[in-house]
């Protein structure tokens, strides 16, 4: 559907309107022209200030120094000096230190010297001292020398006028015989004896003689070892005796039934040290093994047997002398080097003299 078209209305003239529009365009132009004088009087002022600017700096530049500054100058340069002279210090300081380090090893040098000086000095004195006093005993008056000269003159001459001491030699006669009593054995080697314990060794096998029998009932003979008595030990032989029919039949297994006799047939002696024994002279001390077993022997009952090898013949001549002088029969045999000491039914008896 159409709307309908509304009719223009004309527009009332109003001369208070007009006049309205007339004061606001004249306002305007008034603040116009007060924006403008404003600006042009602001860019006056900044040209009048730079020149005005320029000319304090070089007034400024022109006029007197600060008080405050030149304080501050002063200072520093106090403070500058004051730091070269602390510099100064501290060098010499450190010189200082190293002179007195220098210093302390030089006066422990001194110390160590005069420390060495005074042991001399003692020591000198000492000698001194030493010297003086075997002056004094080494010094005798002339009186003194007469005296111990005449003491000396009558001593020789009653020594002239003693008779002289008689003195006994005993020389054993050159004639040996069987030795039938109780023997000692002594190894002569290396300049050293040794006692030989055989009577405490042939004991272990006498102890031991009723198992080897046991052992014979099968066999001709059995062999056995003794323990270390002393530095020795002993390798011993048991043999079972051949009755008439078995020597001449020679069977090779005895009988096991037949009753029969059995005995040590041999033994050896077997060291069990390189070094043993003692010195001559160890061995004539009164505390030294040797002198502990042959000086509580009875001479009637004892004799003594040494096994001398060839670099113990006087070891032995001196042994055999103190026990001559104990009246102890000695009986020596000697043995080339690398022998054992070993003996035998078949072997021979010691001969004493």
């Amino acid at each position: 559907m159409f709307r309908r078209r509304r009719r223009v209305r004309e527009i009332p003239f109003s001369f208070d309107s007009f006049l309205d529009i007339v004061a606001n365009v004249v306002g305007i132009i008034i603040r116009l022209i007060l924006v403008v004088w404003v600006g042009a009087r602001s860019y006056s002022s900044l040209q009048d200030i730079v020149p005005a600017a320029a000319s304090a700096e070089k007034t400024e530049a022109h006029a007197p120094a600060d008080p405050l500054q030149q304080e501050r100058a002063r200072h520093r340069q106090e403070l500058d000096r004051a730091r070269q002279k602390l510099l100064a210090q501290l060098r010499q300081l450190q010189q200082f230190e190293a002179l007195g380090k220098q210093t302390e090893e030089e006066w422990e040098t001194v110390a160590r010297s005069r420390q060495e000086l005074e042991q001399a000095r003692a020591t000198l004195v000492q000698a001194r001292d030493q010297r003086a006093a075997a002056r004094e005993q080494i010094a005798l008056t002339s009186a003194e020398i007469r005296r111990r000269s005449q003491k000396l003159a009558e001593e020789i001459r009653a020594l002239e006028q003693a008779p002289l001491p008689g003195r006994i030699l005993r020389y054993r006669t050159p004639v040996s015989r069987p030795l039938q009593s109780e023997e000692l054995l002594f190894e002569c080697r290396q300049g050293r004896v040794t006692f030989i314990d055989i009577g405490a060794l042939l004991r272990e096998v006498q102890q031991g003689l009723d198992e080897k029998a046991k052992l014979l009932r099968l066999q001709w003979a059995v062999e056995g070892l003794t323990g270390v008595t002393g530095a020795f030990r002993l390798r011993y032989a048991i043999e079972r005796e051949r009755g008439l029919l078995e020597s001449i039949t020679e069977s090779a297994a005895p009988d096991a039934g037949s009753n029969f006799r059995y005995g040590v047939t041999r033994w050896r002696v077997e060291p069990m040290a390189l070094e043993r024994g003692e010195t001559l002279p160890a061995a004539l001390t009164a505390e030294s093994e040797f002198r502990q077993i042959v000086d509580g022997i009875d001479p009637q009952q004892t004799a003594v047997t040494f096994f001398i090898y060839p670099d113990s013949f006087d070891l032995f001549r001196r042994l055999r002398d103190y026990l001559y002088e104990q009246d102890i029969v000695v009986a020596g045999r000697p043995l080339p080097e690398g022998a054992g000491i070993e003996s035998s039914r078949h072997g021979t008896i010691s001969r004493g003299q």
